[in-house]
């Protein structure tokens, strides 16, 4: 697929597979926020509660692998010896930035890359035990304090690590690959 222009802006394919990775990373958090609060909310549960719950873990781990695949598609752009550079100029001076694989962000890219990618496949396991969790033991997972904490604190530390994971890719991308691109 080549570049094509889209009103003012000028995308390439990469720039949308970034652009899905971005919204699967938004439905991860919608996901994630609705399992939190439907399960806090301790309410006892019926059969469309439960139905919801199933769902709406499915839906998370399946928006985890694809925000999985997502992030790792454009990687491949990053093939030895290709170069990003650009000029950025503000009130602070002017700035530029040559940026490859071989010299991104020196040790701090390639570092935040591995933790990402190793993390990563960490998740979606995460996110598997969770989405097993809730079919698994259904009303149960409301209803039950013990398994309702379990599933409580497996939310939980998902969402740590996807809010860090994105953090990092944000740093990675806005900071230290395309710092022109503010």
């Amino acid at each position: 697929m080549t570049t094509f222009q889209l009103g003012p802006f000028q995308v390439g394919p990469e720039t949308m597979w970034l652009g899905a990775h971005g919204l699967f990373m938004l439905v991860i958090l919608a996901g994630l926020a609705l399992l939190f609060g439907a399960l806090w909310g301790g309410r006892p549960a019926d059969a469309r509660l439960v139905a919801a719950l199933r769902v709406v873990s499915l839906l998370t781990l399946l928006a985890l692998v694809a925000l999985t695949v997502s992030g790792l598609v454009p990687d491949v752009a990053f093939d030895k010896g290709t170069a990003l550079s650009g000029t950025l100029q503000n009130g602070f001076g002017t700035f530029r930035a040559q940026v490859s694989d071989d010299n991104l962000g020196a040790f701090t890219g390639p570092l935040l890359f591995d933790v990402m990618e190793h993390v990563s496949l960490v998740v979606p396991g995460l996110a598997l035990l969770l989405c097993f969790w809730i079919w698994h033991h259904g009303r149960r997972v409301v209803e039950d304090a013990a398994v309702r904490r379990t599933a409580l604190w497996l939310v939980a530390v998902i969402g740590f690590w996807v809010l860090a994971i994105g953090n990092i890719g944000l740093y990675l991308t806005k900071v230290l690959t395309f710092p022109y691109v503010r």
